[in-house]
């Protein structure tokens, strides 16, 4: 990503946290990044897991396994966060329904700039591509996981 700090996307969870760029970990009091929750220290890599709709039928079945992934990423150091336009109130209800303790980020305003941040925007769709990037504290792509349209990403496919 380049650009100035201010350039940066700026996302809120399903509760309303505001989290730094990239999303490693949440912006705590004076913009300190502090971690996700009680499970240990802010983590060195993270993978964002873009989905072009929370409450499409592919997009459901691949936050089915959401939780499993991010409990075994979490001993390696890699946080998981996932990343959609949809508003941080439909990303609650989404968390909820589903049972999902996993970070949901809202991409909703500016639409789509996390996802544009790391060239996966599909500016014909106004959704973000059914992609997986891995990213370090500094912002620097490392890995991506892609799927086709209809296509579900594979747990297995961010554990290597």
């Amino acid at each position: 990503m380049t650009g100035a700090p201010g350039d940066r996307p700026v996302l809120r969870d399903q509760h309303g946290q505001t989290w730094t760029w990239p999303p490693v970990a949440r912006a705590g009091p004076g913009g300190a990044p502090e971690p996700a929750d009680d499970a240990g220290p802010v983590p060195s890599r993270v993978w964002l897991l873009f989905l072009p709709g929370a409450f499409t039928p592919v997009c459901m079945a691949e936050l089915a396994w959401v939780d499993d992934l991010a409990g075994r990423l979490a001993p390696t150091g890699v946080g998981l966060r996932v990343v959609s336009c949809d508003s941080a109130a439909v990303l609650r209800t989404v968390a909820e329904q589903l049972g999902v303790r996993t970070p949901l980020l809202s991409d909703f305003w500016p639409h789509g700039a996390a996802a544009r941040a790391v060239g996966e925007f599909n500016e014909s769709t106004g959704r973000p591509r059914r992609t997986s990037v891995l990213m370090d504290a500094d912002g620097t792509v490392l890995a991506r996981v892609r799927a086709g349209a209809g296509s579900q990403r594979r747990l297995e496919d961010h554990l290597g």
